[in-house]
Formats: C-alpha cells, structure tokens, sequence
C-alpha cells in the first residue's frame, strides 16, 4: 500500500527551510533569464544583452550569431547590465568573455551592484553604488569576489574606456535580501 504525504504551505515552507540550512552560506547564480540591457547593439538583429544570461556558455562567438552580447564602440564607455529583480547580497559574479578573438575588449572593466534608494524606473539613477572588483588585465574568463556587504538590485559592467563589450555569459551569485516594489 502506497502513502501518501499531503503538503500544505506550512509543511512546503518547512521543507524549503530544510534545504536552504543544507546549503548555508550557498548562493545562487540570481542573474539567468533576468531582464538586461547595453550602451549599444552591435547588431539590431543579433548579439543582443540577454545573449549573457541564457545559459549558453559557447565562448567562440564566430559560430553562432546567437552567442554572447556584444555592444558597439559609442560615445561612451561601453557597458552591460542585468536587473536581478530584488535586493540581494552579491557574493561574486562570473564572467565568461570571447576565446576565438578580441581578449582585449575584455579588460580595465569595472563591475559595480547599484542599489535603489528610492522605486524609480531608471536603473542607475538615484542608487547607491558599490564596486565589486576592477579589472586592468584583459581575460576570457574571471571569478571576482565581492567585498562583503555588497548589496543591491542592478548590476553593471563597464569599460573604463571606449571598446567593444563582449560578454558570453555573465553569472551573478547572491543570497536575497529583500524585494523592491515599485508604486506602479
């Protein structure tokens, strides 16, 4: 004879409680499938900021038109970002850039976690912000570790200079601190 376990919400909490307690101090990569954005489109059909956060982790974008972000060279700096969509404590972010060409593009970038001080619809304006990690050295792939408390919503990386930004697949590890609403 078969048992059957019936799970009510306080029986299904408990059980999340459990698992979470297994994995204390784990954090979880918050970024996949969340809403981006870059400075520019290298292509308007292709190479699009969600290419970084699609769980495609091909690192030679000469063969696909699907793989990676990629900006062009503008005015500005070139940057790419994500929307985690709540507040978290980042702990590291992983990112994988280009290995068929271009390391250079890749390189004096900084990663920053902005934090909203009010609800607002813009993504940078009135936050705080904390660095995360600089890097001069150009790489094709790197690990950074935050310093504690690094706590936010958005999380950006930016050139220090004017290039190309290509970005394979970006991982952003955090634990959630609480959500954000917005007054719409």
């Amino acid at each position: 004879m078969l048992s059957r376990e019936i799970v009510t919400n306080d029986t299904y909490l408990t059980k999340i409680h459990k698992i979470s307690s297994l994995r204390e101090g784990a954090t979880f990569d918050v970024a996949k499938y969340k809403q981006t954005k870059q400075s520019t489109n290298y292509d308007a059909t292709r190479r699009h900021s969600s290419n970084a956060v699609d769980s495609n982790y091909e690192q030679n974008l000469g063969s696909s038109w699907d793989y990676c972000s990629h900006s062009n060279v503008g005015d500005e700096p070139s940057w790419w970002a994500v929307d985690i969509g709540a507040i978290y404590d980042i702990s590291n972010v992983v990112i994988f850039g280009r290995t068929d060409c271009c390391a250079e593009w890749l390189s004096n970038f900084v990663i920053e976690v902005f934090r909203p001080c009010r609800n607002n619809t813009s993504w940078f304006d009135d936050s705080s912000v904390t660095l995360c990690h600089h890097q001069k050295e150009k790489i094709t792939y790197l690990n950074a570790t935050c310093p504690e408390q690094t706590v936010g919503k958005y999380v950006r990386i930016r050139l220090e200079d004017r290039n190309y930004l290509a970005l394979c697949e970006v991982e952003v590890h955090g634990t959630f601190v609480e959500n954000v609403y917005s007054g719409m």
